[in-house]
Parts: C-alpha cells; structure tokens; sequence
C-alpha cells in the first residue's frame, strides 16, 4: 500500500509510534554515553563540623529537647555513629545517626543489641579510616544542658541525577520538534492544497493527494463542482433559449408598431426597447464566468472618459475629474459595462453623476458621486444582490431587472478589485470602485 493512500489516523499512530521509538532510543544512548552519576556521600569531619558549628557547612542545624530518632543498631549508620562519637570525644550513647535513606538488613550483619565496647572500637577505626564516608545521614549529639542537636546535610535541587534527567529531556526535545514538525505539516499539507484547489480551477483529486481522507474530500470537491457546473450550464441554456424565444416575438412586435400612429408608436418602441435591455442583463448575469474574459492593461482614466461622453451625448449631467494615466488590468467590455452600470445609477437615481478617478497607494480608485437622497445604512450592502433594484417602482424611466450593481460588482472583483457604496456627509451617494494599480 502507498502512503499516499494510508488514512490520517493510520499517519497519526505512525509518527506517535515513532515518537515513542526516537525518546526510548535517546535514553537508552544517554544511559551507555552518560552512566548513572555515583550518589552523594558525607564525611564524618563534615557531619563534626556541623555539629559543634566551627564552620558555616550548609549543615542545617536545630536544637530540640528530646532525642530525635533511636540509636542506630546495625549497618552504616552504627558504624558512622561509632565514629562520629570519638570525633566529639562523646559516649555513644549520647551520639546518634539515622541514614537519610533507609537500609536493607543484610543477613549475617552486626547484632541488633547494643555493640560491646570492644566492638565500638573497631567500628570507631572503620569509620575513621582515610577516605572513609557514607551515604547521607542525619546526626544529632547531646549538648550539655540536654539538649540535643541535630544536623542535616544539605540536599540541593540540581541534583546528578536530575541533570542526567534534564539532559536526555534536552536530547529528546531537540530530537523529536523537527519530526513533529514534519508529521504536522505531512498532514496538513494536503488540506492546505485542497483548500487552494477550492479556490482555483482543474481537477483538485490530482492536486491534492495526501491521506485517504484529503483523497476523498478532493474527489467529493471534484464531483460538487462537475455537477454545479452542470447546473450552471443547464441554466445558461434555458435563459438563452427563452432569451432567443422572447427576441423573436420583439422583432416582429417591432415590425408591426411601425405602421402605428406617431404617439402609440413610440411608447411601443420604448416598452421593446426596455425589454430587450431585460433580457440583455438577464443574459449578462446567467452567463456569469461563461462570459468572454481577456484581461489586458488598460487606462481606467480613459475608460471612464468614453462613459462620459456617451452620458453627455445622452444629454445627462456627467462629468470627470481624471489627470493622466491610470493603468489597470481587465476586460475592457466588461469594466465599461461595470463603471456604466454605476454611472447610470447614479444619473437615474441621484440627477447627476461626477467622476473621479486617482492614485490611493497599491490601488487606482474611481469614485461615483450623486446628488440623490443615498441609502439607508442597512440597504448599502443589500442592493448588490441580484434582482435587487434600488427603488421599487416599474417605471419606464427607472425600472429594470436589478441586475446592474450586481453584476458591476462581479466584473470588478474577477478583474481583482471590489466595488462599496457609501453616504456622502454632505448628502448623495456614492460607488468607489478600487483595482490594483499596475
């Protein structure tokens, strides 16, 4: 099987079981490179010094009234007690240690009762042989007024051991991030592409790859899209068909109202006119991304001008305010039926329309203002849907499909750009279209 095809949690328990593999294999190298560091040890002329308090040690030291803890019987602790005892020039019974750590009884090992004076002495010569010491122990030596003191040896935090421990920790960290960091992007990689695959165009089953699952997703992506495409042409061609079959019955309608008196006869030529600029930006909505797209540089500032002049030559009060070149890049077809669209908005709804097209940054900015009474906040956005006309009369000077500001905001934004309305403070509204300046 590739690891192409194993699933995200086949993946996940690899790189975990991985992981598991890579900390084991670190601490087993750091214990043969590194061996268990040997564990503290006191001395007797350490455990002297504390307690007659000559010398700072690091001892901790107290005094208590009672005896702290019994007197050792057998092992390490009798014999460092033995010793410790003809340090301080003390019986031993008024000596005493206890191990820090507890001991095994050792068969065989020193009796349990009170060691003979024969046998103090020789552990005494054990335990204050040159180079002698022990695992770390309590002492604690009665004082004269009968009180006893009791010293503890000092127990830091970075301990050997635990530098031992912190060291592989290091190893083991510094090991496993770069694979982690591998795993991770080993299994979002895919989903990254998959989204940029939803966002783009081809076949997103042979882009993204990966696990089973992002395989999947990319194939159910795949299927989506063949079907709203199919969709989308279905559609297309039901609205040329009924385009085609509304033109047909508008030509002869045409033909017919020629032979009508002056009056009637240009209302019916008006009422034709209107429904074949319906059906025309009927026709420009449906086809959508269909339509013909060669983007090409162009100057936004020249294309704004043949506006106006069509406007003027309409007889409507249009004017621009533009210095020099404006370089975009789009359709030029479709950029001009954009910023008309905005214009004839503007003209219809606000009397008068003025242009002006300029720099702001990385952008070339064309902003539309009228003289009308603007939008409520909450409908600026809102008129840009389709069939979302900006008032609700159907009049002949007015009505329309209300597809206009939508599909000028289509154009704008495939040509990279986006398109906003926005009330003016000193009354009107106003359309700014903004493209990447080139």
């Amino acid at each position: 099987m590739s690891v192409r095809t194993l699933s995200i949690r086949t993946l996940a328990a690899g790189f975990t079981v991985a992981a598991i593999l890579l900390c084991l294999t670190v601490a087993f190298v750091i214990a043969l490179a590194f061996p268990a560091p040997p564990p503290a040890r006191v001395t007797l002329a350490e455990a002297r010094a504390a307690l007659s308090g000559e010398t700072e040690t690091g001892w901790r030291r107290r005094v208590v009234a009672a005896p702290p803890f019994e007197a050792a019987r057998e092992g390490q602790a009798l014999v460092a007690q033995a010793g410790l005892a003809v340090l301080l020039d003390a019986p031993m019974a008024e000596v005493r240690v206890r191990p820090l750590s507890p001991e095994r009884s050792q068969a065989g090992g020193p009796p349990s009762r009170a060691p003979s004076e024969g046998l103090k002495a020789l552990l005494a010569g054990m335990a204050l042989s040159p180079g002698m010491s022990f695992a770390p122990f309590e002492a604690a030596a009665r004082q004269a007024d009968g009180r006893w003191t009791v010293v503890t040896p000092p127990s830091p935090w970075l301990t050997p051991q635990r530098v031992r421990m912190g060291l592989a920790f290091l190893i083991a960290a510094a090991v496993l991030l770069p694979l982690a960091l591998w795993g991770a992007r080993r299994l979002t990689a895919p989903f990254q592409r998959l989204a940029e695959a939803a966002r783009g165009e081809g076949r997103a089953e042979a882009f993204v790859g990966g696990p089973r699952e992002a395989a999947e997703a990319a194939r159910a992506l795949d299927a989506m899209r063949d079907r709203l495409g199919e969709a989308l042409k279905e559609r297309t061609a039901i609205m040329a068909a009924v385009a085609h079959d509304l033109r047909t019955p508008l030509t002869g309608l045409r033909l017919r109202v020629e032979g009508l008196a002056e009056g009637p006869r240009e209302a019916a030529v008006a009422d034709i006119a209107r429904m074949e600029r319906l059906i025309a930006q009927l026709l420009t909505y449906v086809r959508g991304e269909e339509a013909p797209w060669t983007p090409e540089p162009l100057d936004l500032a020249d294309l704004a001008r043949e506006c106006v002049a069509r406007q003027a030559a309409m007889g409507r009060d249009v004017t621009l305010t533009a210095d020099g070149e404006h370089l975009v890049r789009g359709e030029r077809d479709q950029l001009d039926r954009a910023l008309g669209n905005l214009i004839d908005n503007a003209v219809l709804y606000g009397d008068r329309a003025e242009l002006v097209v300029a720099f702001d940054a990385d952008e070339v900015v064309c902003t539309i203002d009228d003289a009308g009474p603007g939008l409520p906040p909450d409908q600026l956005e809102v008129v840009f849907s389709p069939f979302r006309r900006l008032e609700a009369s159907r009049s002949r000077a007015t009505g329309g499909a209300g597809l206009g500001l939508s599909i000028s905001r289509s154009v704008v934004e495939r040509s990279g750009g986006r398109v906003a309305l926005s009330n003016r403070p000193e009354g009107g509204l106003r359309a700014t279209v903004r493209l990447p300046r080139l």
